[in-house]
């Protein structure tokens, strides 16, 4: 009984985070700068031609947010009223150090400077896993 009791209440916390909007900083990072390098948490590589070329949506989260139920893998929606390319999916492929809190950060090619000033603040909500 003790165990239809725990996996009910487990149930029933992840239909609530999958249906969670949450909003969070978001940053930008570049792959080989600052301690990022070229093969992520969730062990893909990440393909410069492709970061180019903007096919390569990847965000990390911050330690805080995979406690609260996202997981590698997951594709999100981010919505970004300042910077609306920011809208849209993206997959969660890296984690942030372990200080950082309620923070997303943007796979972008390096010279993307432009794209927004950090941090700015979105709404991300799991939509569901990799496509």
């Amino acid at each position: 009984m003790l165990r239809q009791t725990i996996f009910i209440v487990c149930f029933m916390l992840a239909l609530a985070v999958n249906a969670q909007t949450i909003t969070v900083n978001a940053t930008k990072y570049h792959p080989g700068m600052g301690g990022a390098g070229w093969v992520t948490a969730s062990g893909d590589r990440i393909d410069n031609a492709k970061l180019k070329r903007y096919e390569i949506r990847w965000v990390a989260l911050s330690p805080d947010l995979f406690r609260s139920g996202f997981s590698l893998g997951d594709t999100i929606e981010v919505t970004c009223d300042r910077v609306p390319r920011l809208n849209g999916k993206w997959v969660v492929k890296d984690k942030m150090g372990a200080r950082m809190r309620k923070k997303i950060d943007f796979l972008l090619p390096r010279g993307d400077d432009h794209a927004f000033t950090s941090p700015t603040q979105v709404t991300i909500k799991k939509v569901g896993k990799e496509e």
